[in-house]
Parts: structure tokens; C-alpha cells; sequence
């Protein structure tokens, strides 16, 4: 895969800051950068998309929004209040989306879910206005009591639908769906709703559900085909490579950045 076809997300270099990241994004040849929103703390959102593009980078994504379920009225209107601050930095960057990880349960799954229906239909207005696109991210089924009661892209298709807009996509994460039998035909019936791709590979053992991701080609997801999937049903989009590791995160960035170019060379 052409690193100009593809995007460097801050996490896989978690500690650097954006100027690190970009540069070293600029460095590979990497066509853009996917942003947690932990490296904007204190930049200047004016400043920094000038200089993104000087770079030849664009943004692929800002992570994140969502966390929806909430058990009070109070920590709902702080979670939205927090949901139109993370549009704002998004449109200050020109990202493609807003990466929405929807939230954990709080005892009642049913209701979690209907919080997360609710809360997107009320941020999508605010997000039109911006002109920011909402990217809903499916999360493993490990994941849904500690960060998201969306478990399946099948189930994601289903949200987006239900919602209806044109602005509310869908980003997918190979890490989060690679098991799924249903996987390519819930690809295809994505389409021109996949608003963001990402590559990480699944490595046994878990340590952690959130830090034992591989670098492309270290696992066992058919990463290629994942692609071509996304690719056969519409995405034109840069594919980001998103490595939430405690083992890359201990290496030298440079190092990572290596291994992950190498990695998608192969895909």
C-alpha cells in the first residue's frame, strides 16, 4: 500500500506531541494523520491546519466523541456540551470526521443504546452547522461495558440507517470486526457510509483489551482482504494505521512509525 494513501493516527505514537506527529508522518510519506484529541490540548487551531497542509498532510479524523450513556440528566448535558467542543476542533481542522466511540452500558443495555440513538440525533444538527461528518465506530463485544453497546458493524449499519443523515457514517476499526462472518457483506451494504478505515492486527495473548493491538501483519487479520472490501464498496478515503499498544507505545516513536510502514507496505 502507497503511505500517500494512507493515514499516521497519533495514538500508535502515544506521548508525541502533533508537531511530532506530523513531522514524522511528513517523514514516511504518509498522506495524512488521524488526531486523538489529547494532542490538541494548548495548539493553536488556527495555526495548525496551515501547517498540516504545508506538510502535505490532511486529517482524516478527530478521535473522539460519543460516550452517549450516561446514568444522570447532569453527565448527559456535560457529555454533549464535551460532544460539540470535540465538532468544533474537528471542523477547525477540516477532518474528514468526528470518530464516535457511543458508550458503555450502565446496567441497562436497551437503554444504553436508545441514549446513543438520542445523542447523535441531537449532536447531528450541531454537526451539519459545522459541516463535520459523525463517523459511529463499531467496538469489539469485549468492549461494551467499558467503551461502547455498538458490538458489530451490522449493528452500526442499523443506527445509521435508523438516524437517517447524511452526515452519520460509520468508522470501522479491522481490530473491532475482523471477526465477524457477516463482515463483507455488512461492507457492502456500508458503502458511501464508511467514513473512516482503520487498520490494526489482533495478537494473541490479550494483556489488555484496550493495549495489546498489532502492528499490520503481526496478527492474524486477513488485512488485505479487509481493504479490498472497503475499497470494493466505495471508500476512498486514506486508510489509517491505529496501534493502541503498551509494547509500540514503549519503543521510540521512530521506531513504531517504522514498523507500521513496513506493515502496510504488505497490505
Amino acid at each position: 500500500m502507497d503511505l500517500a494513501h494512507c493515514s499516521l493516527n497519533s495514538v500508535t505514537v502515544k506521548g508525541a506531541g502533533l508537531t511530532e506527529v506530523a513531522d514524522l508522518a511528513a517523514q514516511w510519506g504518509f498522506g495524512g494523520v488521524g488526531l486523538w484529541r489529547d494532542v490538541l490540548d494548548g495548539v493553536d487551531l488556527v495555526a495548525a491546519p496551515a501547517r498540516l497542509r504545508q506538510s502535505g498532510l490532511r486529517v482524516t479524523s478527530v478521535c473522539r466523541g460519543g460516550m452517549f450513556p450516561q446514568p444522570t440528566a447532569r453527565l448527559r448535558r456535560e457529555t454533549m456540551a464535551d460532544n460539540r467542543v470535540a465538532v468544533d476542533q474537528a471542523h477547525a481542522l477540516g477532518a474528514d470526521c468526528l470518530v464516535l466511540v457511543c458508550g458503555a452500558a450502565h446496567g441497562d443495555l436497551a437503554d444504553a443504546r436508545r441514549q446513543v440513538r438520542d445523542g447523535i440525533a441531537e449532536l447531528e444538527p450541531y454537526a451539519r452547522q459545522s459541516g463535520v461528518r459523525l463517523a459511529v465506530e463499531p467496538m469489539h463485544p469485549m468492549m461494551a461495558s467499558s467503551r461502547s453497546v455498538i458490538t458489530s458493524l451490522s449493528e452500526a449499519n442499523d443506527l445509521v440507517e435508523a438516524i437517517g443523515s447524511d452526515i452519520v457514517g460509520i468508522a470501522l476499526d479491522s481490530y473491532h470486526v475482523w471477526w465477524d462472518a457477516a463482515l463483507p457483506q455488512q461492507i457492502t451494504r456500508a458503502g458511501e457510509r464508511l467514513f473512516s478505515v482503520q487498520l490494526a492486527d489482533w495478537v494473541t495473548p490479550i494483556h489488555g483489551e484496550l493495549s495489546s493491538r498489532g502492528m499490520p501483519g503481526e496478527g492474524c487479520i486477513d488485512l488485505t482482504g479487509f481493504v479490498a472490501d472497503c475499497r470494493n464498496a466505495g471508500y476512498r478515503g486514506l486508510v489509517e494505521v491505529e496501534i493502541l499498544s503498551d509494547r509500540w507505545w514503549a519503543a521510540d516513536p521512530k521506531d513504531a512509525v517504522h514498523a507500521a510502514a513496513n506493515g502496510l507496505a504488505a497490505v
